[in-house]
């Protein structure tokens, strides 16, 4: 039976929502980076320690980053990403605005955990974004119709760190105003601009309907998927996060300090497209779910070497020369290659009727790691001291290769169930 084209793939349009979920992703993730660069003057105003709270606002913002996974796990987003996307920005945007009010008038670390948290929870936007851009392209398109919006990740950490750095003259508070606006204008820009891909969203319903094989959990791919993405969450909100705290530690100033995550973010946003291309590529050899799987997992464990390598340089080289530290944060950028490649996945891993719930699932695993990464990180720093930070990143991806070897041979559930029809959306496209 012929594949199902439809309508969407070949809409203009498409391409328009690619864009706009990659400004509002890179709006988003401006608070990746400025709460690390405008953390000195934050302190100073608390009169606490510049470590107490650069540990208390990047562990707090990670743990939500992981407990963001749960609030969609149950699938109740798949048809109402709009509202889903709603509900991630509000819990983004309202503390970027409390934040520069109370923590002056409180100098209560307790409330900045709670605002710090919030503001992780909106990356289940990922999760909402792979599905709804896969109403919109098929599979041999995905991955680059996701790079624009996941290689915002460390593109708005870039302009984070450029914002916070040349205007810190202004002092922290009016900073954090700006980029609470500059948050606001993204959400503006996504809630004018985006459509669902109607034809996707009636498949999804009409799949729910008639499924009953719903045994998530109990298929080894789904764990092992999980683990897949441990090696680059724990890099990428690790070097986030302390990347900046690392660069005060070499002895850099601010400006030095945003232009290093400035550095590091443009390389990420490249990367990511350069890595979306290249799993779109091999996935075009041939037309089936293991076949695009296993493309995505080549260009994954690619990403790993990249962290492998960037992470030595950033200890053993970066404390040479600023030149260095900035040619380290290039290098160690590679991670973002896995994203797209990550998030193009479920598709092919999950039947329709789960892929809401599977990416959800997947996404709680994986992000586990960002619950605890800064934690064990900031326990490294006061004990073994910054080396053990970055001997633990190339560990976790020397393991992300064998994890990935084991990814490419193990059954998918939608191998196992099969799809719900012949014609199914995420199998539509694999030929083109």
């Amino acid at each position: 039976m012929a594949i199902k084209e439809q309508p969407e793939y070949s809409s203009p349009y498409r391409w328009v929502m690619a864009i706009i979920t990659g400004v509002i992703m890179t709006t988003s993730f401006i608070s990746l980076t400025s709460f690390g660069v405008a953390a000195p003057a934050m302190a100073r105003a608390m009169h606490v320690s510049l470590q107490t709270l650069s540990s208390a606002g990047v562990d707090a913002f990670s743990v939500g980053l992981f407990i963001a996974f749960f609030l969609g796990h149950g699938g109740i987003f798949d048809t109402r990403i709009r509202w889903g996307v709603l509900v991630a920005q509000t819990f983004l945007i309202v503390p970027q605005i409390l934040i520069p009010i109370l923590m002056p008038l409180t100098q209560s670390i307790i409330l900045l955990i709670i605002l710090r948290f919030s503001q992780g929870l909106m990356i289940m936007m990922i999760a909402l974004f792979s599905l709804q851009l896969a109403g919109w392209f098929r599979s041999s398109q995905r991955g680059i119709s996701l790079a624009a919006m996941l290689g915002a990740i460390t593109l708005g950490g870039a302009l984070g760190g450029v914002i916070t750095g040349s205007l810190s003259g202004l002092g922290w508070r009016s900073v954090y105003f700006i980029t609470a606006a500059i948050m606001v204008l993204g959400a503006v820009i996504y809630f004018i601009f985006a459509k669902d891909a109607l034809s996707h969203a009636d498949e999804i319903k009409k799949s729910k309907s008639e499924h009953h094989k719903h045994k998530l959990w109990s298929y080894p791919m789904t764990w092992i998927m999980g683990i897949v993405q441990i090696p680059n969450n724990w890099t990428l909100f690790t070097i986030g996060g302390f990347l900046p705290i690392y660069a005060y530690h070499l002895g850099y100033k601010p400006e030095q300090t945003g232009n290093v995550m400035f550095i590091w973010g443009l390389m990420g946003f490249a990367m990511a497209i350069i890595g979306a291309l290249l799993g779109d590529h091999w996935a075009k050899q041939d037309n089936t779910h293991r076949n695009f799987v296993n493309a995505r997992l080549k260009a994954i464990t690619l990403a790993n070497g990249f962290i492998i390598l960037g992470a030595l340089m950033i200890l053993y080289l970066a404390p040479l020369s600023y030149a260095w530290l900035l040619l380290s944060a290039l290098v160690v950028a590679g991670t973002m290659a896995t994203p797209p490649n990550y998030w193009a996945s479920p598709c092919n891993i999950f039947p329709v009727a789960t892929m809401g719930a599977g990416a959800f699932a997947i996404g709680v695993i994986s992000n586990s790691v960002s619950a605890i990464g800064p934690v064990v990180s900031s326990v490294i720093i006061h004990t073994i001291g910054w080396p053990g930070v970055f001997w633990v990143m190339v560990g976790l991806a020397a393991v992300g290769l064998g994890v990935n070897f084991l990814a490419m041979h193990t059954p998918l559930p939608i191998e196992i169930e099969g799809p719900e029809e012949p014609d199914s959306n995420c199998a539509a496209g694999l030929s083109h």
